[in-house]
């Protein structure tokens, strides 16, 4: 009777706050979802792009050209959209993150997992938020253009971005929610070494301890890492659809009718907000796989036996040597130097270009 009273409450909190139930998140209906609200829609607006929009493309100057840039790169965009829920989304490694968090049975803290549903919480919240207000800017942004572009054209257009709001709102809550386990399992292994050092000398007669600790740290990395490739494509096409897209928009601001609209301010805030939580998650979780380095070393001045000195040697380099956390293409590790080296590549294009086109 032990037994499944044990394996329950740990896939009860790990696949809740998904917006889809438990009952499906592990199912196809995840698949179906993403295919219809970002593949389909994507698709659907790559060919309203390719009819009404390179008809009009005019080489004869530099901003004409770099309009036309612009259409181009959100026709890509809009295609690795389709190619990531295609081909870059699979389920298997989030079924193997469930089965290997499992075995850290953090549901058993009922801190942490008041901690865990919490943060969730908010998450949502300031998600929901922030993408019904883009769903409606857009929408504001098109009820002006209709007699121009036709009511049905604008029905199909809003239609399609509100399902691509849907489908990017349960994406960006998915990956949230598991930073947030991820932090919630970090940081019980923190506190949990931090108690070790604390404790006074008499006490470290095993290495059973940090054993223990260490096969927990194996558990969540592995963890990271399943969760890593299940979403290394969104992550990577969510950086460069933000900063090229805002890179193109604040370079247009530079030409010289160019004029800063309250409805463009407002998007741009709308994605820093979703940037920022998804930054600040991601970060996160590898500045936590860490943070124990201090506590371990702490930790060998107290210990007497050349048994836990061995232990103790193998816990530190693996945490030190560890580049723990997700990745941008598999390239870098998003951590805070990532961030300041995008912010500043993005700030030396901007001024590049602008320099450019409107000298």
């Amino acid at each position: 009777m032990s037994s499944p009273t044990r394996t329950n409450p740990p896939k009860r909190i790990m696949l809740d706050g998904y917006i889809l139930t438990s009952k499906y998140i592990l199912g196809p209906v995840t698949k179906i979802i993403l295919l219809f609200t970002i593949a389909f829609c994507a698709a659907f607006k790559i060919v309203l792009y390719f009819i009404y929009s390179f008809e009009f493309c005019n080489y004869s100057t530099k901003v004409l050209i770099f309009e036309c840039v612009h259409v181009s790169i959100v026709i890509i965009i809009l295609s690795l959209k389709v190619l990531m829920v295609v081909f870059g989304f699979n389920l298997d490694y989030f079924k193997k993150f469930i089965s290997i968090i499992e075995l850290l049975s953090i549901e058993t803290n009922s801190t942490t997992v008041r901690t865990i549903k919490r943060n969730r919480q908010l998450n949502l919240n300031i998600l929901v938020v922030s993408f019904m207000c883009s769903a409606i800017l857009f929408t504001v942004y098109i009820l002006p253009h209709i007699q121009k572009i036709g009511k049905i054209r604008a029905t199909l257009l809003i239609i399609d971005e509100y399902f691509m709001v849907i489908g990017s709102l349960f994406l960006l809550n998915m990956i949230c929610n598991i930073c947030i386990c991820l932090r919630a399992v970090f940081n019980e292994i923190n506190s949990q070494i931090t108690t070790m050092s604390e404790t006074s000398n008499q006490l470290f007669t095993s290495f059973r301890e940090i054993r223990d600790l260490r096969k927990k740290y194996s558990h969540a990395v592995r963890s990271t890492q399943n969760a890593e490739k299940l979403f290394r494509c969104f992550i990577t096409l969510f950086y460069v659809e933000y900063f090229s897209q805002n890179i193109v928009n604040i370079v247009r601001l530079f030409g010289p009718q160019a004029k800063i609209e309250t409805l463009y301010l407002l998007a741009i805030s709308i994605q820093t907000i979703q940037l920022i939580l998804l930054t600040y998650n991601l970060v996160s979780v590898n500045n936590l796989s860490r943070q124990g380095l201090e506590d371990l070393y702490e930790l060998s001045f107290k210990l007497n036996s050349i048994h836990l000195y061995h232990e103790n040697d193998i816990f530190i380099a693996r945490m030190a040597l560890s580049d723990v956390g997700f990745t941008f293409a598999n390239l870098f590790t998003i951590n805070n130097s990532f961030i300041t080296s995008m912010f500043t590549l993005s700030l030396t294009l901007i001024i590049a270009l602008a320099s450019f086109i409107y000298q």
